[in-house]
């Protein structure tokens, strides 16, 4: 489980992010982030899977998969961003080595590492 102090959570903030974002992906993942201006904002880190992926069964066991990927890659991180990653269909038959090795592919494309 990701600490409360990196969970983005509101549908308020996953609009905005998905309005204002840049956008990276590849073939398992999308990644969408903007730079957070608050002075005392930290690292926000939100998940999407939607329905193309499976049911909830999958969708669930796909958002436990990201959360426990992105753990070892928060530290590595920037400062002041607020992060979606979107999850692409057929992400579910990928191990969690090969989704954290793709999360941290996308996010040193972006410059956020």
């Amino acid at each position: 489980m990701l600490k409360k102090q990196f969970r983005l959570k509101k549908r308020k903030s996953f609009n905005y992010i998905y309005k204002k974002g840049k956008h990276y992906g590849n073939d398992m993942l999308t990644l969408v982030f903007v730079f957070a201006r608050m002075r005392d904002s930290k690292i926000k880190i939100g998940f999407s899977v939607s329905k193309k992926v499976g049911n909830s069964v999958v969708r669930h066991k796909v958002v436990r998969r990201m959360r426990d990927a992105v753990k070892p890659l928060l530290p590595m991180i920037k400062e002041h961003h607020s992060i979606i990653f979107v999850a692409k269909e057929g992400i579910d038959k990928f191990k969690p080595m090969e989704i954290q090795k793709s999360m941290e592919i996308i996010l040193k494309r972006a410059g956020l590492v």
